[in-house]
């Protein structure tokens, strides 16, 4: 391998592990404005944060589905089909919790957000 070819490869897993971090991130963020909405249940304006929370929560969704759809997420295959399972199974969460507002049902969201963060992390580390 030349060394031009060393540095290209180089340069795209830096490149993939920067957009794995940022959607990481944004999960991350995510799942803290979930949890502020849940910690503060009882508060008058609590409809007017879970819709704001909502909406985001579909943003960076549905971010993630335009990205598996661009390619721009370069995983395996396999983790790839999983993600969008795990989003359009986010969407439903978050579709449910617009319906049928619930603490139970904001944990299991945050759950999930939560828990593809931490994944969406170690891959980065990996990568």
């Amino acid at each position: 391998m030349s060394p031009e070819q060393q540095i290209q490869q180089a340069q795209c897993r830096i490149d993939h592990a920067d957009v794995m971090m940022a959607e990481a991130t944004q999960l991350d963020d995510i799942a803290a404005q979930l949890m502020a909405v849940q910690r503060y249940w009882g508060s008058p304006n609590r409809h007017i944060h879970l819709t704001a929370a909502l909406a985001d929560s579909r943003a960076v969704w549905h971010g993630i589905q335009a990205a598996l759809a661009e390619g721009t997420l370069e995983l395996p295959l396999e983790v790839q089909h999983n993600l969008l399972i795990l989003s359009v199974y986010a969407d439903s969460k978050i579709a449910a919790c617009e319906t049928a507002p619930s603490t139970e049902g904001l944990s299991s969201l945050i759950a999930l957000t939560r828990s593809l963060a931490g994944s969406l992390k170690e891959w980065q580390v990996a990568a």
